[in-house]
């Protein structure tokens, strides 16, 4: 069915996110606690503060650096109970100029007070990537090794490529770091990464190679940026190369006929980008691009990124040799993964070497994900849950709730600020054992915060509870509902899971809403064709009402897909329409795993195969029994 028709049975209105933002739909007092993994919540709350909304003016003009307004919001604060974060929105502002860059003026001396006072918090964590920041943009490497090295988190790239400069300026050859650091367009063009390619072009430590592959790699999306580092190779084609690796970012093949064909890097970069750019868009000429490439150039190197796209656009062209080849290219960070694991596994399958199929597939069933039991799978193995861990005992969850950051974090849910919320959870996770994160699992259970519990118990390495990974909260309306949708509630639950963990009040940046993320005219749609009488948006928090939908809707769009859940899976996230869209570009029919894989939106391409893993588990615990992912994700055809 083409997708108008598909859209105008069931109109697609959402795009949903896993990150999402909770919404004040339930008072901001308001949470659930449950008492087992299964039964309906009961409420209890937390207190407010008269001057929250003050609190949240601050928060507001911290994040737009406005010194002024923040110093004037948190004078009318000194009785606020988050004083943290007071003192954190008072100064923050101070480190950054009104644009974003920082301020190389910052006033050092109340930055380390700040470091004193609130040692060991999440804040003091945060105020060292935005002081670290400030001494990166200064140049002043003696103080930024200290204050970075005291940084935990480490999440910051542009702190990572100023940590480079540093060690450059110590006289290391930083360029083989580089590469391996640099390996996606935005992160080449984040600034401190841009200042720190520019300085090794200038300075003469890159070959002419090393400098066109950076300059391909910055163009993509950005011609200013590429042409600035192509300024400084000797090849008189890298210019006209910028300009066609930026122009792929957004051709639909109309200039593929007039790409170069000389036996030189530049040529055979423009052709990678283009079939990187074709295989994001599930073109079927995306693996001849690649293969262009490397005739033209035969030590063509890649950014990991781009590798990625060249051994999905062999998954679907069925070269097995162009999968293995962008594989191995990959930085071992990248190719010791379970995706890739997998992949050359089923790489070396094709090409007959069962040996080392098996010793990839062993390398990737270490994990608990998609690949992980798809590689048990190909190994023979039934894929069962883990033994459950002995419970957490009353005093290892006291120990849990005595922690500070998850005082803070309960109080920053009640007003909405998710980004805090989970941060001030998760800061105290670090290096916690398997039993005290099974502890904090379980408190986050008792207090209400399922989403915590989830992703608090995902990270334990050796002791497991499945039951907190996979909790089936209101088991009865939710049979009820995925019966008369005619689908499993093993599948239900794997899409709740992905979609709020399972917090009532969720609302998407994309005004998705509740339990199953449902958008406003879809749920009027839905609710008209079910005959929902009365049906007013509000009942999006209703608990039933939101699984009525939601089931209803994944029941339809898997009717309308052919009885895929892949694909209606596929159809819940990015639409309807899309599955059959990229399906329709298959040049032979494939396995379910290669559809997942290749989908082009990166956000889709996640959730289709965390959906699939989570129905899996859920099967499980509620069946005791799970079908065969490999059959469940089927066979796809163009």
């Amino acid at each position: 069915m083409i997708m108008s028709q598909i859209s105008k049975h069931i109109p697609f209105i959402r795009v949903s996110s896993a990150a999402l933002a909770v919404s004040g739909i339930l008072t901001s007092t308001t949470i659930f606690a449950q008492n087992t993994y299964a039964e309906n919540p009961v409420t209890s709350t937390i207190s407010s503060h008269p001057l929250d909304g003050v609190f949240a003016q601050l928060r507001d003009a911290a994040r737009a650096n406005n010194v002024a307004r923040a110093a004037q919001l948190a004078d009318q604060l000194s009785s606020y109970p988050l004083t943290s974060y007071v003192d954190y929105y008072r100064l923050k502002p101070r480190l950054f100029n009104s644009d974003g860059t920082p301020n190389v003026n910052a006033p050092d001396g109340d930055i380390e007070q700040f470091f004193r006072t609130y040692a060991g918090q999440a804040l003091a964590d945060r105020l060292r990537n935005d002081y670290a920041l400030v001494l990166g943009a200064r140049g002043d490497w003696r103080n930024f090794r200290t204050h970075y090295a005291q940084f935990n988190l480490k999440d910051d790239m542009q702190l990572k490529c100023y940590e480079q400069m540093a060690n450059a300026a110590d006289g290391q050859n930083v360029t083989k770091a580089t590469m391996a650091l640099l390996t996606e367009s935005k992160h080449a063009n984040a600034r401190a990464c841009q200042q720190l390619v520019r300085q090794l072009a200038s300075s003469g430590k890159l070959s002419n190679d090393e400098i066109n592959y950076f300059a391909a790699l910055s163009a993509y999306t950005s011609s200013t940026q590429g042409q600035a580092i192509a300024a400084y190779s000797s090849s008189p084609s890298a210019a006209s190369m910028v300009s066609l690796v930026n122009q792929a970012n957004d051709d639909k093949g109309s200039l593929a006929g007039s790409l170069p064909s000389n036996n030189d890097q530049t040529s055979a970069l423009a052709q990678a980008y283009y079939g990187y750019s074709a295989a994001r868009r599930a073109a079927p000429d995306a693996a001849t691009y690649y293969r262009n490439a490397y005739s033209q150039y035969s030590r063509l190197q890649l950014p990991d990124d781009v590798l990625g796209w060249q051994a999905r656009a062999g998954m679907r062209a069925g070269d097995w040799q162009l999968v293995a080849s962008g594989i191995d290219k990959m930085t071992d960070a990248e190719k010791n993964t379970p995706i890739w694991q997998y992949w050359r596994g089923r790489a070396y399958a094709a090409q007959g070497d069962r040996n080392m199929a098996n010793m990839m597939y062993e390398q990737a069933a270490g994990s608990f994900d998609f690949y992980g039991i798809l590689a048990k799978e190909e190994l023979g193995q039934k894929v069962s849950l883990p033994p459950n861990a002995v419970p957490s005992t009353r005093e290892e969850i006291n120990a849990a709730s005595r922690i500070e950051g998850f005082e803070r974090a309960r109080k920053l849910q009640a007003m909405n600020m998710t980004l805090e919320y989970n941060r001030e959870w998760n800061y105290p996770l670090r290096g916690m054992t398997d039993r005290q994160l099974l502890a904090a699992a379980e408190y986050a259970r008792k207090i209400g915060f399922l989403d915590r519990m989830i992703n608090t118990s995902d990270r334990t390495r050796s002791e497991f509870n499945f039951k907190q990974r996979y909790p089936t909260p209101y088991l009865s309306i939710m049979n009820n509902r995925a019966a008369e949708a005619g689908i499993t509630p093993a599948w239900a639950y794997g899409i709740i899971r992905q979609e709020s963990r399972f917090v009532v009040a969720a609302k998407s940046h994309a005004n998705a809403n509740g339990l199953m993320q449902i958008i406003p005219e879809t749920a009027r749609a839905v609710a008209r064709r079910i005959g929902l009488s009365n049906f007013t948006l509000d009942q999006l928090y209703n608990i039933d009402t939101n699984i009525q939908l939601g089931t209803a809707y994944l029941g339809q769009t898997k009717d309308l897909l052919g009885g895929s859940q892949p694909l209606a899976s596929a159809g819940y996230n990015a639409g309807p329409g899309r599955p059959p869209q990229w399906r329709r570009t298959l040049t032979r029919s494939v396995d379910g795993a290669i559809y997942a894989e290749t989908i082009p939106f990166s956000e889709t391409r996640s959730y289709v195969k965390n959906v699939m893993a989570n129905t899996i588990y859920y099967h499980l615990l509620l069946d005791g029994r799970a079908p065969s992912l490999k059959s469940l994700m089927g066979t796809v055809s163009p």
